[in-house]
């Protein structure tokens, strides 16, 4: 009685310190995993799309709408020069000269919006990545917080459990083991609950074997269950085409004999 008494509070503080240590790892765990990543600015810019979008739109819109009539009066005095042809290409190449001027300016616009809605872009990465960078850095405080508490805790493992605990079983399985043989006065001393640990476990084991060879005797069962049942589809499938052949064979010598007749 006295044995389990003094034991107890040893046990009960190496449960708890060990659970200690596994809720702060688990905590340092979530910690880490909540790390954001930074986004990047937008810094790439598309002249060579925004010249061509411009000059599309200037084009269409020259070619397209009613706007075409302000350059056809340029190539009336072609027309007695070369006739329609040549005043048609006279004006496609008016079209295109004014789409070009017209798409130099629509460029600059498309370029001045584009650099603004990205600016706007990059200032809101901007407020963002600084809000992951703050809490980064919580998370990172909490985490050297976390840490220092392990310390604390491996140290006073150190000084009030290390020197009479049984290295070999530091772990969460183990202790608890402990911790409930000692309360229940299945264990006394060290060694007795190291004892009756490991013949828990090797029962656990023994069981555990068991039940695999029981699984495999099942799979075995149900492979042979499937090999009869195949094996008696072969037969039955054999005894009539047997049977077939026998009737036909019967036919062709009563067609045979009734030939013979004639």
């Amino acid at each position: 009685m006295e044995e389990q008494a003094s034991l107890l509070p040893g046990v009960a503080t190496a449960h708890d310190l060990m659970h200690r240590v596994v809720d702060l790892q688990e905590r340092i765990n979530q910690l880490t995993i909540q790390f954001a990543a930074k986004k990047e600015k937008k810094t790439k810019r598309h002249p060579v799309l925004y010249a061509i979008g411009g000059f599309l739109i200037a084009f269409t819109l020259i070619t397209s709408t009613p706007l075409r009539v302000l350059t056809f009066p340029v190539t009336m005095p072609f027309f007695p020069i070369g006739g329609m042809e040549l005043q048609t290409t006279v004006w496609n190449v008016v079209n295109l000269v004014v789409s070009a001027i017209i798409g130099a300016i629509l460029y600059r616009v498309i370029s001045r919006a584009a650099d603004s809605n990205r600016a706007q872009k990059n200032a809101a990465i901007d407020q963002g990545n600084q809000q992951v960078e703050a809490n980064n850095q919580a998370l990172a405080q909490s985490i050297e917080q976390t840490k220092q508490e392990i310390f604390a805790v491996q140290q006073q493992w150190a000084s009030q459990v290390a020197p009479w605990y049984p290295m070999d079983y530091d772990s969460i399985e183990a202790v608890d083991f402990f911790l409930a043989a000692v309360r229940n006065h299945r264990a006394t001393t060290v060694q007795e609950m190291v004892n009756l640990y490991e013949t828990e476990m090797h029962q656990r084991r023994m069981e555990a074997g068991q039940q695999q060879i029981l699984n495999q005797q099942r799979i075995g069962n149900m492979l042979q269950i499937g090999n009869l049942f195949m094996q008696g589809q072969i037969l039955n499938q054999a005894q009539q085409i047997n049977a077939n052949t026998a009737s036909a064979s019967g036919n062709l010598d009563w067609m045979a004999r009734a030939m013979g007749k004639r």
